[in-house]
């Protein structure tokens, strides 16, 4: 079988589901995010039993909430949700997203690693 190569620009711009656009993005901060910068996952898509769902929801977990949560220096948080390139916000995604705005808080939808880069070197998680 032949293999297919593709170029560095062309990679970053990718079609790739939710979960492996998480997993890059999250790599990506590890190899070239500044060291005083921490980002962690909110993991609000799981399936969960009603049982334990109602157990998550007393304990704070709320819906629309970013993918992913991205501390910065200086007290700054920022928030990045991931989107396939079709995909599109629920109603509780806009509504998060209008509070990050309303509290000053960076907030920014990413479809692909490339996109993600961009935000990323915006806020300036990345190392120089």
């Amino acid at each position: 079988m032949k293999q297919r190569t593709i170029a560095a620009a062309d990679y970053l711009r990718l079609p790739v589901g939710e979960h492996q656009l998480q997993a890059l993005v999250l790599a990506h901060l590890e190899a070239n995010g500044r060291p005083d910068v921490y980002a962690f996952a909110i993991p609000n898509a799981a399936r969960r039993t009603p049982m334990l769902a109602a157990r998550m929801k007393a304990e704070g977990l709320r819906a629309g909430v970013a993918d992913l949560c991205i501390m910065l220096p200086a007290g700054r948080t920022a928030w990045l949700e991931l989107k396939t390139r079709k995909g599109v916000q629920s109603d509780a995604q806009k509504s998060f997203a209008a509070i990050c705005k309303r509290l000053g808080h960076p907030y920014a939808v990413v479809r692909t690693l490339g996109d993600a880069i961009v935000v990323l070197k915006d806020w300036g998680a990345l190392k120089p």
